[in-house]
């Protein structure tokens, strides 16, 4: 498993934590997601998703995710 820490400017409640994680777990990774922070920091599996993947996950929601 590999992991990588997300920016995600955009999120400003508790719905925005969870839309997150639903969208990251619906391709297979797991995620801790903080509001405070602005971060998601996700494990997944690197021979079957890319980081590209997961800031598309969360993309498809609107909101803005970068490598931190």
């Amino acid at each position: 498993m590999a992991k990588v820490v997300l920016n995600v400017k955009n999120m400003s409640c508790q719905h925005c934590v969870m839309t997150i994680k639903r969208a990251l777990e619906k391709i297979g990774a797991k995620a801790e997601v903080s509001l405070e922070e602005k971060k998601a920091v996700v494990e997944y599996d690197e021979s079957k998703l890319k980081v590209d993947d997961l800031i598309n996950a969360i993309a498809k929601f609107g909101y803005e995710a970068e490598v931190a």
